[in-house]
């Protein structure tokens, strides 16, 4: 009888959390790129074993996060520890970060990103391959905003904070907190070892999870550094705007913050307008002062639907707020670094009201629709079993195809067969949609 111990098992691999150990440097157009190889990016098999090649890329992932962190300090930006009060950083906690002068700002925004990334970072398919450290991260964000006046009679940048969606998972030998994707390959007894379970010991008080540090951040967080006056603009990314969605959803809070919210940019998120249940925030604010920015193969600023959504794409836009194209065709994590200039225009342009007038979106009348081909309108979801589709009738009994239905939206724009791209942005006076002859402007 054979009997195999314990210390056996293969080691788990180790590698260190240094960018140049690793084997690689950030170079003049601040991409990570090999040192051996100059022209190659980060490699990610180095092994039949993904166990290794995630140990490896966790390493990396932690030398490049501290890079980042480095990049927003040196941006006056300072970690807070969460909870309020935190003092031994070797106490489970989760960082934050916030600009230094914070408590004097009158305007501050605050950017809840994806529960999948790490504090200060949007893409890592960004920050290890093409664009860089500081366009996959927050840094380029946060430079941006930081150009930006307060409103229209106080020139000083607004205030910042930056939400930690993603690192809520204590890890007490690292005395950090991590995400729970990592926290899977963090060191382990042996390389044969398979994931960890979170257990109370990796939890940090008031913030369990992404939807209690929303909570923590409205709640505590932002009444801490600022007083009840100071208004708010709020980035969400991916599914951090659907948790935002839902907390302001709530009565008692939207009843709260109802006056103080500028204006909700949601990049990314999918939160369907029909589980909203209070009229003010549901009905009113989405429509008057929210925007999306949707994944699209469309160019970054193209409008894709009104308020009230659009049936003739395969976007989803049922969510109670004007929808824009975010230029990024795939991934959601990618949307706010493909339209951050869109998003910070338009919250600067919302700050800029002036002084006694409430800001409230254009009306947008929509006529665009996804492109139809041959292919798409010989063969429909809708057909019955004699091949006739279902639908309206035209005069002669006859049913009226998807195609010729955008062939009459392609020749109200002029260009033929080519499909519709024409957005009418009616805008009834100024920007804020006050007074004015009401003539249709092109966009």
């Amino acid at each position: 009888m054979f009997r195999r111990l314990w210390s056996d098992l293969p080691s788990d691999p180790e590698y260190p959390v240094d960018l140049e150990k690793l084997g690689y440097f950030i170079n003049e157009d601040d991409e990570v790129r090999s040192i051996e190889d100059p022209n190659a990016y980060f490699k990610y098999f180095i092994n039949r074993n993904p166990r290794w090649n995630e140990r490896q890329r966790f390493a990396l992932n932690q030398a490049l996060q501290n890079e980042v962190h480095e990049r927003l300090e040196k941006l006056d930006m300072k970690k807070c520890l969460l909870p309020i009060g935190t003092k031994d950083p070797s106490k489970p906690h989760i960082p934050i970060f916030v600009t230094r002068d914070l408590p004097i700002k009158k305007r501050i925004v605050v950017i809840f990103g994806e529960t999948v990334q790490d504090l200060g970072m949007l893409a890592h398919r960004v920050i290890g391959s093409a664009g860089g450290v500081n366009k996959g991260s927050l840094v380029s964000v946060v430079s941006e905003i930081q150009k930006q006046r307060t409103s229209p009679t106080d020139s000083s940048p607004p205030g910042i904070i930056l939400a930690n969606m993603g690192e809520l998972v204590w890890w007490p030998e690292g005395k950090r907190a991590i995400s729970s994707s990592a926290f899977d390959y963090t060191p382990a007894k042996s390389a044969a070892h398979n994931g960890k379970l979170v257990t109370e010991e990796n939890k940090v008080e008031f913030n369990d999870d992404a939807k209690f540090h929303v909570h923590y951040i409205f709640d505590t967080v932002i009444p801490h550094f600022v007083k009840d006056d100071v208004k708010l603009d709020i980035i969400g990314v991916g599914d951090g705007a659907d948790y935002v969605e839902q907390y302001l959803d709530l009565p008692v809070v939207w009843e709260r913050l109802k006056n103080r919210i500028n204006c909700l940019a949601l990049v990314g998120g999918l939160h369907p307008v029909w589980e909203l249940k209070s009229e003010g925030f549901a009905n009113e604010f989405l429509k008057n002062k929210a925007r999306a920015y949707a994944t699209s193969f469309e160019p970054a600023g193209i409008p894709l639907s009104g308020p009230e959504g659009n049936p003739k794409t395969t976007t989803f836009t049922d969510m109670g707020c004007p929808i824009f194209s975010s230029g990024e065709p795939h991934y959601t994590e990618c949307t706010l670094v493909a339209s951050a200039g869109l998003v910070l225009d338009w919250i600067q342009e919302v700050a800029m009201t002036p002084e006694g007038e409430d800001y409230a979106n254009p009306t947008f009348e929509i006529v665009y629709a996804d492109a139809v081909t041959a292919d798409d309108a010989n063969q429909s979801w809708g057909q019955e079993d004699d091949g006739e589709p279902e639908g309206e009738k035209d005069g002669k009994g006859e049913s009226q195809t998807e195609l010729e239905t955008m062939d009459e939206f392609a020749e109200a724009d002029g260009k033929g067969g080519e499909g519709p791209k024409l957005a009418l942005l009616t805008r009834p006076g100024d920007n804020n949609g006050k007074t004015g002859d009401g003539v249709p402007e092109k966009v």
